[in-house]
């Protein structure tokens, strides 16, 4: 009897818990609410375009703002008749497009995938232009790329002017160019000003003939605008034709007409075998380009025999480093994952 009971009991429980999970999927702010916008107009899936409009003048109507108050009703009934009013336009505004009605049932349907329901939500209620999304996705981009790189620019510039080579070198240039004098006839060229503002100009002046003077190559290089996304994007085509121009060139030239390369070809034919940008080649060691230009590295296979000596003697160097052999002899005992009781055992000097 017990056992006959308790199953009953046990399959309301768990309708009870299915409807109240049900319930619990949906989501405040979106669509209806926690009601269904199908039970709030009444109608199923099945229902036609026009039915729906129907039943949606009607109730409309009747829970409109101002027919209620033709109608006598208090300020708390308009209140709340507002509220249904708005619940009720939202659910036509849902179930009279199909589109919005397939995003509605996959909500419905699938309550698990919270985050792309949500996705197609705000897809239909906030209308972007795609293409303000671009623009304005690689301006702020390459807003970011000048701010990053004139940093990095700045950080240089500071650190060749608090430098004392840097410093003594454009101090002399300034002295060259009858732009720096004593502190004494300073004083008195400008006895309006303070220690710290006379300190402040002479420091600007160095920074501006550092500034002029230093070549930085690299991540540190001075910015330039037209090295931004954006002017990247608009001088696309002339790169493009840039690059076609030159494979054409080469192709005439040195295939067609077997011409010697140039001595501007050579040089790109050795940053290509080396894996140098070549607009990186003229800082470069002086030495080393010379070796490279007189062991005709343009040519691949002379490339590849400096690249092996280059790399046989990088190995030698670490085979004879001393410090490399205290490492080597530190793996060979167990590294970092031995196990020991002498504590100074662990410790390893780089």
């Amino acid at each position: 009897m017990r056992a006959s009971l308790s199953f009953p009991l046990f399959s309301v429980l768990l309708l009870f818990y299915l409807n109240s999970f049900s319930q619990a999927q949906l989501v405040p702010n979106m669509y209806c609410g926690l009601e269904n916008c199908y039970d709030v107009l009444g109608v199923t899936r099945e229902s036609t375009r026009s039915e729906i409009s129907k039943i949606y003048r009607g109730m409309a109507r009747k829970f409109h703002p101002d027919y209620m108050k033709s109608q006598g009703g208090t300020p708390e009934e308009i209140k709340v008749g507002t509220e249904r009013f708005m619940i009720i336009a939202t659910a036509y505004e849902t179930l009279k497009d199909s589109q919005a009605k397939e995003d509605y049932d996959h909500y419905l349907d699938h309550p698990e995938q919270y985050y792309y329901n949500y996705y197609r939500y705000y897809r239909q209620t906030v209308q972007v232009d795609v293409r303000y999304v671009i623009i304005g996705t690689i301006t702020v981009f390459s807003m970011f790329q000048y701010i990053s790189w004139h940093t990095s620019y700045n950080t240089a510039i500071t650190y060749m002017v608090q430098n004392s080579k840097y410093r003594t070198a454009a101090k002399e240039e300034a002295k060259a160019r009858g732009l720096w004098v004593d502190k004494s006839v300073q004083r008195k060229r400008n006895r309006d000003k303070t220690r710290e503002e006379i300190k402040q100009d002479e420091e600007t002046l160095l920074r501006e003939i550092i500034e002029e003077k230093m070549d930085i190559r690299g991540g540190y290089s001075k910015p330039v605008y037209t090295d931004v996304l954006w002017f990247q994007i608009l001088l696309l085509p002339y790169y493009l034709f840039k690059l076609v121009h030159f494979r054409v060139r080469w192709f005439y030239d040195y295939t067609v007409m077997k011409k010697e390369l140039s001595d501007d070809d050579k040089i790109y034919m050795i940053c290509l075998h080396l894996s140098i940008k070549h607009s990186l080649w003229d800082i470069q060691d002086e030495k080393m380009k010379c070796e490279t230009v007189k062991r005709e590295l343009w040519v691949k296979e002379n490339a590849q025999e400096y690249k092996e000596e280059k790399e046989e003697e990088a190995r030698l160097k670490m085979a004879l480093d001393p410090k490399m052999k205290r490492y080597r002899r530190w793996l060979n005992k167990g590294g970092a994952g031995r196990m020991t009781f002498d504590e100074n055992e662990h410790d390893y000097e780089y």
